[in-house]
């Protein structure tokens, strides 16, 4: 998209801003005494931080599972001991009937033992759960077969079935294991199945043949039967064989139960002395796999690092109790978030910002990771944008210095047992697939900043493993994470006109990506869209700052008038004039992990992908393009803030997309 690459030319501006002049030299960010600073880096353990990754690795985190609900115990208990002692666990049904607005909730799932073995002509064992966990795809039920191996191929279509015998026999198959249960067990009677099902594409894919990918069945069918997973390399020496005429028998034995859980949510809050009643959040998800350590062990871990060394410093005195009140959550990915803020209608309204953690420690080298500071959505913009920009500079500016001359590790924010490489980052626009997703979506409004390494090439595989991981870069995130979050929390309000200066100079920089994006439009109208929506944001990020510290309201206000109401756009000659407005029974993401409203609302069949879903960044169009319904827009503004903000698209597009909502009564039209 045109928008990314005008952004990535100004990217190394983004992260190398000079301090604000006035006395802010000596400050490490300019709207925060040095004290402060110094006070939240004393307290940080990145060699803490990992060892919190390796305890939660042990766990097989999978939702609603005895694993899940081990972690989140020893969570809680950690966090009791660490001085948070409102520390509990809220635990919300997962029974395959209760909803959470239009989610419903899948089950849970109680594995104990699985094996696979070849009976002949070789016998010899081939998998084994608990010992390698990612053996037994989540959701495989009891079984104890012994039958002959058939390769179906993808195993997806009814033509990869073609003149091959399945029934009571175990298949080989490499498409998603969903549909090839569907196919092989329900449709043509298979006894379960082998699965090498390829991890996300990255430019090493395919490179490490002895990965094992993380498999689900789904968790709606309680009809499961199960399914191993295999290493390409495994399942290539059985396809070899098979395709040489080879009769290979397996015995499958497996013991586990798609059974009625809770999703488990661990909580707790730092509270607030002035404004006990507004929260700024941090969360992370506490799945998944064993050992699951950069996904997401590793965001898990550097919460509590956070929340951890807070606590501590204000407990010493060190740090000021905070304004706000600090709410730390722990989360069963995605579906946990949905939950929460369905049952916490108030916690929504209640937050004024919030930050996302997933994935944020992976060493370059060995997971080809970069770690990614990504902004709230362009539907929230808000001056927690601009502290985690400060922030992340001051990071950046540390770890650099310490790469590049050497001298005090301490201040070059590393880590004894940790890496001494520069901070490689980067801040770009808003990222979907995680929490924030959740807490972003228009029925909770929380504008929040995500933390992740993208990409990674051991993510859910068994090779996620806590050796892959940096102490350095785990204490730099938990740094750079806690003082955004005291920032929100904590800053005085007369500390507020520098922290409204670094606003001004970010949303500056942020207004020339605009213009020159509006230099390079081929079109009048959108460069005048462009120019328009840059106006917005900024007026809004002002109007968030003033909110939030009254004594910079009056100057930030004045700025802000000057860019509120913008003209309207005169309408194009194929505009859409119509309203669509929300289902209030829709609240939160139409894709909850396992759950697809689309698909439950108009059939697995249906299509469901439209040319707005299609476009390079289509999954963040569509999303927004559902937060932009408020009931008053019609479809042709929805358009237009589209092209303002992220990139030209056709009105055409976004009336197909409304319409496909339409049709599964997530919208109806005004």
């Amino acid at each position: 998209m045109k928008r990314r690459w005008v952004e990535q030319l100004l990217a190394l501006g983004l992260v190398a801003g000079a301090p604000v002049a006035g006395g802010a030299e000596d400050r490490m960010v300019p709207f925060w005494p040095q004290a402060v600073t110094d006070a939240i880096h004393g307290e940080i353990d990145g060699g803490a931080a990992l060892r919190t990754v390796r305890d939660l690795g042990r766990f097989h985190r999978v939702h609603g599972s005895p694993g899940f609900t081990a972690a989140a115990e020893m969570m809680r208990e950690r966090l009791i001991a660490a001085g948070l002692a409102d520390a509990a666990i809220e635990r919300f049904p997962a029974d395959g009937t209760t909803r959470y607005a239009h989610f419903r909730s899948y089950l849970g799932w109680n594995p104990t033992e699985a094996s696979l073995e070849e009976v002949s002509p070789h016998a010899r064992p081939i998998a084994r759960f608990p010992d390698l966990a990612v053996a037994l795809a989540d959701y495989s039920q009891d079984a104890d077969v012994t039958a002959e191996l058939v390769d179906v191929g993808r195993g997806a279509a009814p033509a990869d079935y073609a003149g091959k015998a399945v029934r009571g026999r175990l298949v080989l198959a490499s498409g998603p294991l969903p549909l090839v249960h569907r196919r092989a067990v329900e449709e043509r009677g298979a006894a379960g199945f082998l699965s090498d099902y390829p991890n996300q594409r990255t430019a090493w894919s395919g490179d490490d043949r002895d990965l094992v990918r993380w498999g689900h069945l789904s968790p709606y069918q309680t009809g499961n039967t199960f399914a191993f997973m295999l290493s390409a390399r495994q399942s290539q020496d059985l396809r070899n064989r098979l395709a040489a005429g080879e009769k290979i028998v397996l015995h499958a034995r497996v013991s586990a139960r798609m059974v009625p859980a809770t999703y488990d949510v661990v909580t707790a809050t730092i509270a607030g002395q002035e404004r006990p009643g507004e929260e700024v959040v941090l969360t992370a998800h506490l799945c998944h796999e064993s050992a699951g350590a950069n996904d997401n062990a590793s965001g898990s871990a550097a919460v509590f690092e956070i929340a951890r060394a807070l606590r501590s410093a204000v407990a010493r005195g060190t740090l000021a109790a905070p304004r706000r009140t600090l709410r730390f959550l722990w989360l069963p990915e995605i579906a946990g978030s949905q939950a929460w803020l369905v049952r916490h209608p108030e916690a929504a309204r209640a937050t004024v910002a919030g930050i996302h953690m997933d994935m944020v420690g992976g060493l370059l080298a060995t997971t080809h990771g970069t770690f990614h500071l990504s902004r709230s959505a362009e539907s929230h913009p808000h001056v927690v944008d601009e502290i985690a920009r400060a922030w992340l500079a001051a990071v950046v500016r540390a770890s650099e210095r310490y790469a590049e001359r050497g001298g005090d590790a301490y201040a070059g924010l590393a880590w004894p047992s940790g890496s001494r490489e520069s901070f490689l980052t980067d801040l770009r626009g808003v990222e979907m697939g995680s929490d924030h997703q959740v807490f972003e979506e228009a029925s909770f409004g929380v504008p929040m900043v995500y933390f992740h390494d993208w990409p990674d090439v051991t993510i859910h595989t068994n090779k996620d493993l806590p050796e892959n991981l940096d102490a350095t870069k785990l204490g730099r995130v938990a740094f750079l994470g806690a003082g955004i979050a005291w920032t929100l929390a904590a800053l005085p309000d007369a500390e507020a006109p520098r922290l409204l200066a670094v606003t001004r100079a970010g949303l500056a920089e942020r207004a020339a990506c605009a213009g020159l994006r509006a230099e390079l439009s081929g079109y009048a109208r959108d460069a005048a869209l462009i120019r328009r929506e840059a106006a917005v944001v900024t007026s809004a990020t002002l109007r968030s700052l003033g909110a939030l510290w009254p004594s910079a309201a009056g100057a930030a206000g004045t700025e802000e008038a000057r860019l509120r109401d913008p003209s309207p756009m005169a309408p194009l000659a194929d505009s859409d004039g119509r309203v669509p407005v929300r289902n209030p029974d829709v609240r939160g993401p139409l894709g909850v992990y396992y759950y697809d409203h689309l698909a439950e609302m108009l059939g697995p069949d249906a299509e469901v992908e439209t040319a707005l879903a299609r476009r390079d960044g289509g999954e963040v169009l569509t999303w927004e393009a559902l937060n932009l319904v408020d009931g008053r827009r019609s479809v042709q503004e929805i358009r237009d803030v589209l092209t303002g903000r992220y990139e030209p698209v056709p009105v055409a597009e976004v009336a197909e997309y409304l319409d496909l909502l339409a049709r599964a009564r997530v919208v109806s039209w005004r």
